[in-house]
């Protein structure tokens, strides 16, 4: 079997320069409890290429292995998600135009350039299908983290204003959420997304 984990080891650039050729000084243990917190070996590596908004790059993901129940481990950087070819801020910045109303084709012509081959106006329909799906049980786990923390603000009050939300109220009051959540008014310019997957549990990322 095989487990993922994503955390936050800088940007693209950043990653490349610390770990391009070096892993991670990172050290797990294997979640089997049969396994007694036995310490994961190194594992090797795998390339993979993801897409940016000017540029494309093949970066290193690392891999630990238990040697008692063999199964591995894979970390991602923040900016990737298993199953996505674009990076993570690229998909966000689709997803936060889409939820403001603008048309999949006025989306996918401007979150990446030709010189990386664009993104079609399907996949961005994809990736907005996906991203609909999952945005209620996202939005119910950020706003139980809030309500945990100790926020005492009322988090429904931001979800809607009518009687019966849409689909498209809890895309936008995931912003809302998220702004709470990282405690700042503004997005950094990575994005929301990849901080968030670093604290979502393995399945909902997004």
């Amino acid at each position: 079997m095989s487990q993922k984990k994503i955390l936050h080891l800088g940007s693209c650039r950043a990653y490349l320069k610390r770990h391009g050729k070096h892993r991670p000084n990172l050290r797990f243990t294997c979640e089997n409890q049969t396994c007694n917190d036995q310490t994961l070996h190194k594992h090797g590596f795998y390339l993979r290429t993801p897409v940016f908004k000017h540029y494309r790059v093949n970066i290193p993901i690392y891999r630990w292995y238990c040697p008692i129940c063999g199964e591995t481990l894979t970390v991602l950087p923040d900016f990737l998600v298993p199953w996505a070819h674009f990076a993570t801020q690229v998909r966000e910045a689709a997803m936060k135009r889409r939820t403001r109303g603008k048309s999949v084709t006025k989306v996918a012509n401007s979150v990446t350039s030709t010189v990386v081959g664009g993104v079609s106006p399907d996949t961005v329909k994809r990736w907005w299908k996906r991203h609909l799906q999952n945005i209620g049980g996202v939005t119910q786990w950020i706003a139980s983290e809030l309500i945990q923390s100790g926020v005492k603000e009322d988090l429904l009050r931001l979800h809607f204003k009518g009687v019966n939300p849409t689909i498209l109220d809890t895309a936008t009051w995931l912003y809302a959420l998220l702004a709470r959540l990282f405690n700042r008014e503004m997005p950094p310019l990575q994005g929301y997304f990849g901080a968030l997957n670093v604290r979502l549990p393995q399945g909902m990322w997004v």
